[in-house]
């Protein structure tokens, strides 16, 4: 009797853990893909190579090459309780990729079954890119940040990267801010800042960290509302 509750048990179990797989992986068509990337705060994900991705990509797809050795670093970095959009070239890497996703927690991750080449079969649009160099960013210590905070009244950290398509789409909101509300903005760069994540408990980017007086006030992540931030900030 109790070898026969032991294995349903073990069933039962395994049963769970399917069903958590497939909740929060769906493979789709292009066209469920391209209904759920309207989903609010969705980010859309090519893991292609970087010269694949300049060759025509989704409109507003953030690239993360599945074959750099810093792919599930960057990954872990992404905001996990958000819709994510994940494709490549024919859909063998996304397939990986969406598994990895799953194993970081991410909790609502969609698949592109047949890749890009099933979106332009479709009749979905694709753009072109220019290659976008890397620039070099500036490395900060916590005693310069530290400097920093004590001689403003009011900051924002800003917390990105340069292959991050919700930060680029983050800045001139920081920039507005700045200007209308005497705000100053140290953006940090955490793949040229790495040690910053765990110091400020970075879970995601981009994330942003208003401090007043050199006091943390409140902190958001992912892409928000300008009207919001200033709600806050006031």
């Amino acid at each position: 009797m109790k070898k026969i509750l032991f294995i349903f048990f073990v069933v039962f179990l395994c049963s769970c853990s399917n069903q958590s797989t497939s909740q929060s992986i769906q493979k789709v068509d292009a066209a469920l893909f391209e209904i759920n990337s309207n989903k609010v705060n969705s980010i859309i994900i090519d893991v292609r190579t970087k010269e694949e991705f300049v060759s025509g990509h989704i409109y507003d797809a953030t690239n993360i090459d599945y074959y750099g050795s810093d792919f599930k670093e960057k990954l872990d970095l992404v905001k996990k309780d958000v819709p994510i959009l994940v494709y490549c070239r024919s859909g063998g890497r996304s397939s990986r990729a969406a598994n990895i996703m799953q194993s970081l927690g991410f909790t609502e991750v969609y698949n592109l079954n047949g890749g890009i080449g099933a979106w332009e079969d479709s009749g979905f649009d694709v753009i072109k890119s220019k290659y976008e160099k890397t620039n070099e960013s500036r490395i900060y210590s916590a005693k310069e940040i530290n400097e920093f905070l004590k001689n403003n009244k009011s900051v924002i950290l800003d917390f990105s990267t340069q292959w991050c398509v919700p930060c680029k789409k983050m800045k001139p909101v920081l920039d507005e801010i700045s200007n209308e509300r005497d705000v100053k903005i140290l953006s940090l760069d955490l793949d040229a800042n790495k040690e910053l994540s765990k110091l400020y408990n970075i879970k995601s980017i981009p994330t942003h960290i208003f401090y007043k007086d050199n006091f943390e006030i409140f902190r958001s992540s992912g892409l928000v509302e300008k009207s919001i931030l200033i709600n806050q900030i006031n």
